[in-house]
């Protein structure tokens, strides 16, 4: 095995990319011998009006002919600066209370539309859509997105810095939609209440507008955008002239009421019947900056968590769903970037610390949140107050504040400030500070640094965080690198640190490569995109836990589907005995090293059914392992959405044999785009667990309404080594069932509620 030049070479690949675009990047700022390009910028005008159309999606209102059209649309996919394959036309207006879009999307062959899920921010990517992007401040960091689909869903978000997407920020807003043999139409109104921006009458924002064509996979953008970069890249985005919303500010009220019946639930043996009210407030102390206040709060609509396979050293990491503390989430967000993983090493704040303790509930009683812009900085403070549960966890109060100022040419710089503190022993406490800074370097160069201590009493080790990360991205490469250090008493109790046990610090170092290929010469392949990497990890010893080379290829094929072959080698060293989760397995202390093959393939998505599998065979630590997993989707056009998905494992090692299988099924029935009924059954094995879940929604604005919602946990007993059996006996399963109805109410309007 030449694992070392595998790395060297990845090495060698890193560098000969670094000289490649720092060449790139002097040409760019016009070093002898080149010509700069000065960029076009795209513009269109707003146009004013004293009252805005009738939203029905029909675009037949004499006024929108007032308007300015906004056309000129090029591919981003698959024909990057080709003009888009339908003609598409968007018109602007705005009155005293909202901005309003419409967009004409006509199709020669409009038989074959995508209408899509008919769900709240389903995705659009795998079907027909309109996309609104408004950067309000016009700062070239932050935006708000606005979409749909045919079936008239409402697709919002919160853009932040980096291209990252916030789409469980539910807004106050309507959109509808229509079809005809000419194609399909849009009508959106966006009130000004709903976003923020700064002061003043005569304001240019930040727009671009994008189209996809589901049939053909293509995407078209108002304003061009490289290919190496989506939509949310704003300083790419063009200009929105003319617009004069009004200094309002924001104030509404949203009670919710609660009656529930629930058995067998931890701590609560027998069956209880709760009724609760509660209530949530938002307060605009300007237009750019608001008070949340919630009182009592619950989050019994919210989706259960999907069980996960466990069968690493690492601690799982539960994605937080509770709306209360999705709404600006990633202002307060600070993590170590990684870029081409969706993995994330460490997060300073991480909500799902509050409220939620060794995966049980724990009731908040109340909670604030200021955020918004003060003084051309984002700003963000919040403070929850949790109950205490017996012989489980002391009241506690959680304290997180941010501030971050963006600099010019993606750059900004941050400080972060969090703490856990007993409401009843003044001694037990935690707290972190955290600052971070992102440095844009032309077009294609970033560099991202996090630094952080958090401070415990009783814990006097090394409790220091480093993070840096490099990454340079062209039209045809992407480069980035990554150096760590975490210490073995830095321990964030209201973040998150992926980590392999509890007081165990290191470093890790990690090269990636990503080049993007076209082959025009090849019909069914649009894009080729080979990788490699290697990653080592040590602890703060010098002891190896972890080494790793990577070597990959992501084939993506002109009809949608996907095939991704790779090859690892990986090096874990057990610095102690590790046991299996679920088994009685125990991997004795040493380093073990080995070659797997895995590969992964889907089909359309976008189709009516879709397929996709996952094959995993090679080394696990000191035998081998094949794991294979799969899935159907299926959908009858945006009305019944369905999937079912196993991931089944088998291990062989000296020390035992071990199965495993998660099985996971969904189905959703949409009666319109507001009313709709979900269910989902998941059962692990490895943890003897089965939940179900079905909810009910018909909701009104921003995510309110009526739900209706089912849960059931059943736990079974688990036993032997050669995998997880289920013995005769079943604990008395967990029951829930709850009906909430929650409505939001204009108090900056005499009370009046939106809608009505």
């Amino acid at each position: 095995m030449k694992v070392r030049s595998l790395a060297v070479s990845t090495a060698a690949l890193l560098l000969a990319s670094v000289v490649s675009g720092a060449s790139s990047l002097m040409a760019q700022n016009g070093e002898p011998g080149t010509e700069d390009a000065l960029p076009t910028i795209t513009s269109g005008m707003a146009t004013q009006v004293q009252a805005g159309p009738v939203i029905d999606g029909h675009l037949d209102d004499p006024i929108w002919a007032e308007a300015e059209p906004l056309s000129g649309f090029v591919q981003h996919e698959p024909l990057v600066g080709a003009p888009i394959s339908e003609h598409t036309e968007v018109r602007i207006l705005f009155d005293d209370q909202a901005i309003y879009i419409g967009a004409w999307l006509h199709d020669r062959e409009a038989d074959r539309i995508i209408v899509g899920e008919r769900r709240r921010n389903a995705n659009l990517s795998q079907s027909d859509a309109f996309l609104v992007v408004l950067d309000t401040y016009q700062d070239r960091q932050n935006a708000f997105v606005f979409g749909t689909n045919p079936g008239g869903i409402e697709y919002d978000g919160q853009v932040r810095a980096g291209g990252n997407v916030n789409t469980n920020w539910d807004g106050s807003w309507n959109v509808a939609t229509s079809r005809d043999a000419e194609g399909w139409y849009v009508e959106m109104r966006i009130p000004f209440s709903t976003l923020r921006y700064a002061s003043g009458e005569d304001q240019s924002w930040g727009l671009n507008l994008a189209r996809y064509i589901g049939r053909r996979h293509e995407q078209a953008f108002w304003s061009p955008v490289p290919r190496q970069y989506n939509l949310y890249r704003l300083t790419e985005a063009g200009i929105l002239t003319g617009i004069a919303p009004p200094p309002q500010r924001l104030s509404t009220v949203t009670p919710y009421l609660l009656g529930a019946g629930q058995q067998n639930l931890p701590g609560q043996p027998g069956t209880e019947y709760p009724f609760e009210v509660g209530a949530d407030a938002k307060i605009g102390i300007t237009p750019s900056l608001a008070l949340d206040l919630t009182v009592n709060t619950d989050f019994a609509q919210v989706e259960v968590d999907d069980q996960q396979v466990d069968l690493t050293r690492f601690n799982l990491f539960f994605p937080e769903r509770r709306p209360f503390f999705l709404e600006n989430a990633d202002l307060f967000s600070m993590q170590s970037a990684r870029p081409g993983s969706s993995q994330t090493p460490v997060q300073m704040f991480h909500s799902r610390r509050i409220g939620v303790h060794q995966g049980q509930e724990v009731p908040i009683q109340a909670g604030a949140r200021l955020s918004g812009r003060v003084a051309g900085a984002d700003v963000g403070i919040l403070y929850m107050r949790t109950d205490e549960v017996e012989e489980f966890q002391d009241s506690n109060d959680w304290m997180v504040g941010r501030v971050v100022q963006e600099l010019p040419n993606r750059s900004r710089v941050g400080a972060i400030f969090t703490q856990r503190r007993s409401a009843d022993h003044s001694g037990d406490f935690n707290r972190l500070y955290g600052f971070d800074a992102r440095l844009g370097i032309g077009d294609r160069w970033t560099f991202d640094t996090l630094l952080g201590s958090s401070d415990t009493p009783g814990l006097d080790g090394d409790s220091r965080l480093m993070a840096l990360v490099g990454e340079f991205r062209s039209e045809g490469w992407q480069v980035s690198g990554y150096y760590d250090h975490i210490g073995d008493h830095f321990d964030p109790e209201v973040g998150f640190v992926r980590r392999i046990r509890p007081g165990l610090g290191y470093t890790a170092r990690h090269l990636r490569a990503m080049h993007y290929l076209r082959v025009p010469g090849i019909e069914w392949i649009r894009e080729l995109r080979p990788h490699t990497s290697y990653t080592i990890t040590n602890d703060l010893g010098g002891f190896k836990l972890t080494e790793r080379v990577h070597m990959h290829t992501h084939v993506e094929l002109e009809n949608g589907g996907l095939t991704m072959p790779a090859f690892d080698w990986e090096l874990e060293g057990l610095d102690q005995p590790f046991q299996i989760a679920g088994s009685d397995i125990v991997v004795p202390a040493g380093t073990y090293s080995g070659w797997t093959f895995w590969s992964s393939q889907n089909t359309n998505r976008a189709a009516p059914v879709s397929l996709s599998n996952r094959v995993a065979v090679g080394s696990f630590l000191s035998g081998r392992r094949i794991g294979v997993s799969g899935g159907v989707d299926v959908r009858r056009g945006g009305t019944l959405t369905g999937s079912v998905n196993v991931n089944h494992n088998r291990i062989d090692l000296p020390e035992g044999n071990f199965n495993t299988t998660l099985t996971r099924l969904r189905l959703r029935y949409a009666f319109t785009p507001a009313m709709s009924l979900q269910s989902s059954l998941q059962y692990s094995d490895q943890t003897g667990v089965w939940t179900g879940h079905l909810r009910f929604g018909w909701l009104d604005t921003a995510g309110t309404g009526l739900f209706v919602v089912y849960n059931q946990r059943q736990f079974m007993e688990v036993s032997g080594i050669s995998g997880i059996l289920p013995q005769s006996g079943l604990e008395d399963p967990e029951r829930t069932f709850v009906i909430k109805y929650t409505r939001q109410f204009d108090v900056s309007g005499m009370w009046r509620p939106f809608g009505g």
